[in-house]
Parts: C-alpha cells; structure tokens; sequence
C-alpha cells in the first residue's frame, strides 16, 4: 500500500499465540522463523514487546502459509 510499511504494525499477545497456534509452530519455532528466540517467551507472557524491526518479521511471518513455515523450519 502507500502506507509507509511498520507504521501500522500493533502486537497483541493474545494475536502474537494465535498466530503461533494456527501455523502449528512451538515457541522455540517462532522463535527460529523470527530469529528472536527467548523473545517469544517474554512477548507471550507480556513481559516484554517486540521492537519495530521484530514487528515487520511477525508481520512476515503471519504472512507465510504453514507449508512455507514448514519449508523454513527445515532449512
């Protein structure tokens, strides 16, 4: 769009676990695909959120089909 990309980017930790369930993935695969391992832990229980640039790789994860998540867990 012509909207500035991670300007509208919001984290919801209740958002942020479904994302995690519906892809079928643990945290510590999360945490792979977004290269932010022990993050995942501190954003799903609300002890930390996550930075403008963790924000657009969420963002390109929720994107990813669970095939293309699989594909990438492989690697």
């Amino acid at each position: 769009g012509t909207e500035e990309e991670g300007t509208s980017l919001r984290f919801r930790v209740a958002g942020f676990a479904n994302l995690r369930k519906k892809l079928g993935v643990s945290a510590a695969e999360m945490g792979k695909l977004l290269a932010f391992a022990q993050s995942v832990y501190h954003w799903e229980t609300g002890k930390s959120k996550p930075r403008k640039s963790q924000l657009q790789a969420i963002s390109a994860v929720r994107k990813m089909g669970n095939k293309v998540v699989a594909a990438k867990l492989a690697e």
